[in-house]
This record gives C-alpha cells, sequence and structure tokens, in this order.
C-alpha cells in the first residue's frame, strides 16, 4: 500500500493562527483525508511557522523535507507562503522584488529535488483598515496592492516552473479576518475546501476491489460478533 505524505510549508496562516474553532485550513484538510476511506494511508506535516517569509522557509526546507520524504511514498509538498515577504516594516519592505522572485525559484527548485507534485496556494487579502499599521505594532503594514502584486509574481514563476498555482486571493472576504491579516475559521474552512479538492487528484486512492475486500471483512467482523 503507497503512503500518502504531505508536507506543507508556510507562516501563522499555514501554522493556523486565529483560526480557534479548528486550528486552521491545513488541519481542516488533515481531518478530512482521515475521514476518507477512499484514501490510502496519509500524513499531513504543518510545517507552517510564525511571521516567516520566503527567506527563513528556504533555510530550512531542505532538513524538513530530507526527515519525511520517503521514497516508497507519494510526497507531496504544498508551499503557502510570501504574505510576510509582502510586509512594511518601519518603511522598508521585507523582501524586495528581486529577491522574492529568486527565493520563489528557489524554494521550487528545492521542492523539485524531493517530488514532482508540487502545489503553490496564493496569498489571502487584509483588512487594510487593520493592517496598515496593524494594531499589535504600528512599525509593521499590510497593504493589498503589494499583497496582489506578490501573489502575481507567484503566479507567474509557477506557470515558468510548470508547477500548480492555486489563486484564491478572491475567494477570501478581508472584513471577516480575525485581526485584518488572518482570515478567521471561516476564511480557513473557504481554503480547506479549496486545497481538499485540489489535493484529491494528487493523492494514492484506495481500489474499488480493495475497498470491496475491506468491507467484506468488516462485515464478517460484526457478524462474528452478533454470534458469540
Amino acid at each position: 500500500m503507497t503512503r500518502n505524505k504531505i508536507l506543507v510549508f508556510g507562516d501563522s496562516i499555514t501554522y493556523g493562527q486565529r483560526d480557534l474553532e479548528m486550528g486552521g485550513w491545513v488541519n481542516r484538510v488533515k481531518l478530512a483525508l482521515a475521514h476518507d476511506n477512499s484514501i490510502t494511508s496519509c500524513h499531513v506535516f504543518n510545517m507552517g511557522i510564525s511571521g516567516q517569509s520566503t527567506n527563513e522557509i528556504l533555510e530550512r526546507m531542505d532538513r524538513e523535507c530530507a526527515g519525511r520524504v520517503l521514497d516508497d511514498a507519494n510526497n507531496i509538498i504544498v508551499i503557502a507562503a510570501g504574505i510576510n515577504d509582502s510586509q512594511i516594516i518601519s518603511g522598508k519592505l521585507v523582501t524586495e522584488e528581486d529577491r522574492f522572485r529568486s527565493n520563489v525559484r528557489e524554494l521550487i527548485d528545492v521542492a523539485k529535488d524531493f517530488t514532482d507534485q508540487i502545489i503553490w496556494l496564493g496569498l489571502t487579502p487584509v483588512d487594510e483598515e487593520r493592517t496598515n499599521p496593524v494594531t499589535w505594532d504600528k512599525t509593521r503594514s499590510w497593504n493589498n496592492s503589494l499583497v496582489e502584486k506578490y501573489d502575481n509574481i507567484i503566479s507567474e514563476i509557477c506557470k515558468e516552473c510548470s508547477v500548480r498555482y492555486v489563486y484564491v486571493f478572491d475567494q477570501i472576504d478581508p472584513e471577516t479576518n480575525e485581526d485584518g491579516l488572518h482570515p478567521s475559521g471561516v476564511g480557513h474552512a473557504v481554503l480547506a475546501d479549496v486545497m481538499e479538492n485540489v489535493l484529491m487528484s494528487y493523492l494514492k486512492k484506495e481500489s474499488k476491489l480493495a475497498a470491496i475486500k475491506n468491507e467484506g471483512g468488516l462485515l464478517k467482523r460484526i457478524k462474528s460478533l452478533f454470534k458469540k
């Protein structure tokens, strides 16, 4: 039986911050796949770290993958990063455009060393009334013109590199964001639905014959319990 392994790299949105209901879209996807009997063994690794940009993710991706990717598994790498690169701190952009373009390409190159199944989840909008600046640190701000610009860069490079890019910028209502930046449970539910549908085409499924056999075996065990 082929095991499915999904590695998700990203930031605080990937980690699930501010989804007080179910711990974020990655965890929501994990639970949905765990309850889908048509899918063979599936391990979902959430490697989102709050505050990280593509710079920090690039520093750790190789070693994180090396410890989790297996030769005999169906390995899928999801990258959900870039919004922190578009952040402005004390008037300075966290990652300049040229560096960001280079980082996106390098992240894809690293991922390709481990699998050809790579997905990049696009960026989500912010509520500028609460993020320009953010309430918890007046030196930090996000605005949608930059977020969307960096999202377009990701889309462009993914196309060049033949990597699946998932656009979600218009599917999240920023006014529902918990703090203007992080999606609420409602937003995470939307992201989870989108990504579950995308991932289904990459996952190894249990054959119908195996499912029938498993179902038959279960029925036999149930009948045996009633006979006792």
